[in-house]
């Protein structure tokens, strides 16, 4: 018999997705799928070439829980250099990123704490609080995605415990303003909160800036934990790497329940980023060729009648709202048997998501095409 865990934990919609794809492939149907998270691109060659020569040099055991020290320090200064984040190298814990938002949760959260997450929202967010015992409260976004300082403050009560920030927004593509990360960080130090900010797409912004949170001054730096990685800039999403920033006690925290669980990144991988860092010109050819295909998606989008579309100003995805009376995922199923185009239901990203779906541009500028034309073709036969 299952735990009682497993009642409230749902499968990921975006993972599912993809699953359903590689059926249908084996079967032989052609299929232009919009629903994957991930670059189509193959880690640079540079990167690969290292972390193999470091794997024959025999790179190939355990590391410090934490991750090697020389790629802690590296994390660190590039920290300093490109965020204005003023962290130390044992500030840095290596860990995939997804896995990261897990520790934090695992580190900060009793059970019955809540945490508040911006609506719409990356779809694992509710799922990893509730795994650490948490309880997830979702706040609506404005209608142009921004961060409402004033609804959330309606929301926290004595129980809440962490506010979780996604910038760029996986699945709207908002980068947000300088002023909603500040009046953000304002309310979570005046409320004694945490700030989780996962910001995994920083390399792929096409209008704004990054602003982190932590960048903020020290006391800004001691309520947050700063999560990214090397899957999107990089595209490496399979070797499974990132890292968490925070203060000293959270990180030596972490370290503890990565120790019993993962025990360290893998070896190889770790290599690699640390090869990663050192080079800037690969994330921004692939931010300048997705910058182009957003560009040709919000252009076929736009020209539907029965969509509505908020230009991205980062990550690789488009969110558009439909005119159609029926829920997400019945229009996701027909787009899918009728159009043989694959997105991801906006019901799987909060109530902000109803009657949207996310299209991802990380695919050819064919696939986009074809496939946008048949998405709104059948969109508007349906």
């Amino acid at each position: 018999m299952l735990s009682e865990r497993m009642q409230y934990i749902n499968e990921s919609a975006t993972v599912s997705a993809s699953n359903n794809v590689e059926k249908l492939k084996k079967q032989g149907v052609k299929i232009f799928n919009f629903g994957i998270g991930e670059p189509d691109f193959t880690t640079p060659e540079n990167i690969i070439d290292y972390a193999f020569e470091m794997a024959k040099q025999g790179k190939t055991h355990y590391t410090p829980s934490a991750g090697i020290m020389e790629l802690r320090e590296k994390i660190a200064a590039k920290l300093r250099s490109k965020n204005g984040i003023e962290a130390e190298a044992d500030e840095v814990l290596v860990t995939p990123t997804k896995f990261g938002i897990n520790l934090a949760m695992m580190v900060l959260i009793n059970p019955g704490d809540e945490v508040i997450i911006p609506d719409p929202y990356y779809v694992s967010y509710p799922d990893i609080v509730k795994l650490a015992g948490g309880k997830p409260v979702p706040v609506n976004t404005t209608e142009s995605y921004d961060i409402d300082t004033d609804r959330i403050r309606k929301f926290i009560t004595p129980r809440t415990k962490a506010i979780i920030l996604n910038n760029p927004n996986n699945p709207t593509g908002k980068v947000l303003p300088e002023k909603d990360v500040k009046d953000l960080v304002d309310l979570a130090i005046e409320n004694n909160l945490y700030i989780v900010s996962d910001e995994i797409y920083e390399d792929l912004i096409y209008e704004g800036k990054l602003y982190s949170p932590a960048s903020m001054g020290q006391e800004a730096f001691e309520h947050t934990i700063t999560l990214n990685g090397f899957s999107k800039g990089y595209a490496m999403t399979g070797w499974r790497i990132g890292y968490l920033v925070a203060q000293r006690e959270i990180v030596e925290a972490a370290n503890v329940i990565q120790q019993q669980t993962i025990t360290c990144v893998s070896s190889i991988s770790q290599y690699a980023a640390l090869k990663a860092l050192d080079d800037n010109v690969s994330p921004s050819m692939m931010r300048s060729e997705f910058k182009k295909r957003r560009d040709l998606t919000y252009e076929i989008l736009s020209e539907s009648e029965d969509l509505e579309v908020y230009k991205p100003e980062g990550a690789f995805y488009v969110f558009p709202a439909y005119k159609k009376s029926m829920e997400s995922e019945e229009l996701s199923n027909l787009l899918l048997s009728r159009g043989q185009v694959v997105v991801t239901p906006g019901d799987a990203f909060g109530l902000g998501g109803r009657r949207h779906f996310r299209i991802s541009f990380a695919t050819s500028e064919e696939t986009i095409r074809e496939g946008l034309e048949r998405l709104i073709r059948t969109i508007h036969e349906i």
